[in-house]
C-alpha cells in the first residue's frame, strides 16, 4: 500500500511538470524591436529653401549648399 501511495506521488509530480513546460513552450516569443534606423542630416537649398539629405546636396563658390546644378548656376558670381 506505501509502495501503491509512493507510486501516485510520484505520477502526480511528474504530470504537474509536463503540464507546467508544455504551457511555457506555448507561450509566444516576447516582440522584437524593430531596428534602429540612423538618419541623415538635412541641409536647405540656398536658392529654394527646400531640404535635401547633405549627401546630395551640392556646394557653391562661396560654401552654400544647392539641391540641384540649376540653382547652383543661378547663384554663381557672374
Amino acid at each position: 500500500m506505501k509502495l501503491l501511495a509512493w507510486l501516485v506521488l510520484v505520477l502526480l509530480v511528474i504530470y504537474a511538470v509536463r503540464k507546467k513546460m508544455t504551457a511555457v513552450m506555448r507561450q509566444p516569443p516576447p516582440p522584437q524591436r524593430p531596428p534602429e534606423v540612423e538618419g541623415e542630416s538635412m541641409v536647405s537649398c540656398a536658392h529654394c529653401g527646400i531640404y535635401i539629405p547633405a549627401s546630395e546636396a551640392l556646394t557653391g563658390p562661396q560654401g552654400q549648399l544647392y539641391c540641384s546644378p540649376e540653382h547652383r548656376a543661378l547663384h554663381a558670381p557672374t
